[in-house]
């Protein structure tokens, strides 16, 4: 991140957008008045968490696309009416760290998603509404990720979970 280090009356638009091809998150040095789409376009492509410093009013679905392509934990930076089914499918895709659930909207917590999403990351189970907890979400979490037994329900712990969390381990 360069650009930090760049006076300001030295930022041109050239020199941002190279920046930004260079380092995505750079995006946070750009002046406000040199930040346009085609800039924020190639931050985006570069780092998807550069959406976090993209102007809210050139966040298009489209950006927002290409940001969770890039990096699926650039979801957390979508606007709530952006926030679709595809967008997620990419989430799902495209973060491999986990915790991305977290950022979901309940109304677009499906069962499918969340059995996704816990077969990558078995803590996600955290952020699964409890009405879709079942053995089945459960099972996937813990042979992902042994330490999500912490949330399972308690009646839903049974042997055949147990023995598949402490095997998986971690």
């Amino acid at each position: 991140m360069v650009l930090k280090y760049v006076p300001e009356a030295l930022k041109t638009a050239e020199l941002c957008l190279e920046a930004v091809k260079q380092d995505g998150c750079s995006l946070l040095f750009v002046p406000e008045n040199l930040k346009t789409a085609e800039l924020c376009s190639e931050a985006v492509k570069q780092d998807g968490n550069a959406l976090q410093f993209v102007p809210e009013e050139l966040k298009t679905y489209e950006l927002c696309l290409e940001a969770v392509k890039q990096n699926g934990w650039a979801f957390a930076f979508v606007p709530e009416n952006l926030k679709t089914e595809e967008l997620l499918s990419e989430v799902s895709k495209n973060c491999y760290t986990g915790g991305a659930l977290y950022y979901v909207p309940e109304e677009l917590k499906t069962y499918e998603l969340c059995l996704e999403m816990v077969k990558d990351s078995g803590g996600d189970l955290e952020f699964v509404p409890e009405h879709l907890k079942n053995a089945e979400i459960c099972l996937e979490a813990v042979k992902e990720s042994g330490f999500a037994l912490e949330y399972v329900p308690e009646h839903l712990k049974t042997a055949e979970l147990c023995w598949a969390a402490v095997k998986q381990g971690e």
